[in-house]
């Protein structure tokens, strides 16, 4: 049975995305307001994304929509998930074909934050570019060609953006550089970042607006019913009175909804910064966003620009290592990181890796970070049933990028409305997937499914794995 997440750890390791830190330290008072309008739990993208959109898009000059808002947050601004992640932006718009408005959702997310990029002048190192999912077995090539020829059928638009390749004529002709693949899934919407420099910046607009009070190094230890209406947060420096509730908080979640413990569990994922070699420079680099999908594979890449360092961002590997369940981000498991220092030369080349001489690419940065699997693959998003005035918006199962902004703006639409039923039906009509709702039914269906370990079987930590690749 799935145990409750631990609180964040106090030390983490150490992310290339936080080599050029902002807001550190940062607390907008010296002490925490007793009482407050709206308080959100967390600082990465989910929670940035709530603060934004309610004083950006919810805001009529009436006292009723201009709450006060804190964040909370345990460790740095954008610490967890977002500021650790593969730095992708790569809607898989196939993954759901019988339920349209989910790949639908996540084009419109990706171009939102392209919008918001553009339009806001943010640097971050966004770029547009072609994804390509490599698949590694035939089973993973039968299954996306169902699911992207349902996906043209329940969602022609989007299906136009993705097609599958798996003759291997046509897969060296187009040069995708998965000469090992069985076949790959080509994406027109994809995009490379650095996420930490995104979130940071929209926190550093944020703050100047007098009603937002951000403070870190404050986790939240308890949240429980006032006598009054509201809710008490327990936090390391003392108690809060918050008329609302945002827990933007991930795999963290059931640390403070113990009864979510089962539906949204905690997977720590390995990322690695690399520098390229002459086998990944120039000519050489690569100019796509890369998943790796196969049996105990479930891997990731980009490549910086090149005037920036050129590093190959690389992660996955969690059949080399320990990785559900686990809520603690400050080890790195040597296992894991030797992985992902040896396996591009023979993923991207045809030749073997002596060839190249890039046996093994040089880290700059080997991290983890923990990422919340949701138990049915979806993410949770709105009221906790039963707890009015409590939201969330979590369990993104390492797909956030194309996910939580929108979510957040969701969220922020429930919690500034007068009937929070109206509001959701208004956040279905205008694109959020229904199926993303926090409902005791979907509560319910998802404890009828296999547990997130069994789910996780065929990527879950293997000896024999770790032992075939010595």
């Amino acid at each position: 049975m799935s145990k409750p997440a631990t609180l964040p750890s106090e030390d983490s390791s150490s992310s290339f995305w936080h080599t050029e830190p902002k807001l550190l330290g940062h607390r907008s008072t010296e002490s925490l307001p007793q009482r407050v309008d709206v308080v959100v739990i967390g600082s990465g993208i989910s929670g940035a994304s709530v603060v934004h959109h309610i004083f950006n898009d919810f805001d009529n000059g009436e006292d009723a929509n201009n709450p006060d808002v804190l964040v909370l947050e345990a460790r740095e601004v954008c610490w967890g998930a977002t500021g650790r992640n593969g730095g992708h932006c790569l809607p898989i718009l196939h993954e759901h074909p019988h339920d349209p408005s989910i790949s639908s959702f996540e084009h419109a997310n990706f171009l939102a934050l392209s919008h918001l990029i553009s339009t806001q002048n943010i640097s971050c190192e966004w770029n547009a570019q072609q994804g390509i999912r490599g698949l590694y077995s035939d089973e993973e090539v039968t299954l996306a060609k169902a699911a992207v020829d349902a996906l043209h059928h329940t969602n022609p638009v989007m299906g136009k953006l993705c097609r599958v390749i798996s003759d291997p004529d046509e897969l060296l002709k187009a040069g995708l550089s998965v000469p090992k693949a069985k076949g790959a899934v080509i994406s027109d919407v994809a995009a490379r970042l650095w996420p930490y420099k995104l979130v940071t910046a929209i926190w550093e607009r944020l703050l100047q607006d007098e009603r937002l009070n951000l403070q870190t190094h404050t986790p939240v230890l308890s949240i429980s019913p006032s006598d009054h209406g509201t809710w008490t947060l327990q936090t390391s420096r003392g108690a809060i009175d918050a008329g609302k509730v945002i827990l933007a908080t991930n795999a963290y979640t059931s640390y403070l909804v113990p009864s979510m413990a089962d539906l949204i569990v905690p997977c720590r994922g390995q990322m690695s910064a690399l520098l390229p070699g002459s086998a990944f420079s120039g000519s050489s680099r690569t100019q796509r966003s890369y998943g790796f999908v196969g049996p105990h594979k479930d891997d990731y890449l980009i490549q910086r620009p090149d005037e920036k360092g050129a590093h190959l961002m690389f992660g996955g590997g969690r059949s080399f290592g320990p990785s559900l369940g686990i809520s603690d981000d400050a080890e790195v498991d040597e296992n894991v990181a030797r992985y992902l220092r040896t396996a591009l030369p023979r993923l991207l080349f045809s030749a073997n890796a002596e060839q190249k001489g890039e046996a093994e690419l040089q880290a700059t940065h080997q991290w983890t970070g923990i990422m919340g699997f949701s138990r049915d693959n979806l993410p949770w998003v709105g009221e906790i049933p039963g707890s009015s005035g409590i939201f969330v918006l979590a369990g993104y199962t390492g797909h956030g990028m194309p996910n939580a902004w929108l979510c957040g703006k969701s969220v922020a639409a429930m919690v500034l409305a007068s009937d929070v039923d109206a509001a959701v039906e208004k956040c279905v009509e205008q694109g959020l997937p229904r199926a993303y709702l926090m409902t005791e039914e979907r509560m319910k269906k998802s404890r009828e499914l296999d547990t997130v370990e069994v789910q996780d079987e065929g990527h879950a930590f293997r000896a024999e794995v770790v032992a075939e690749e010595a």
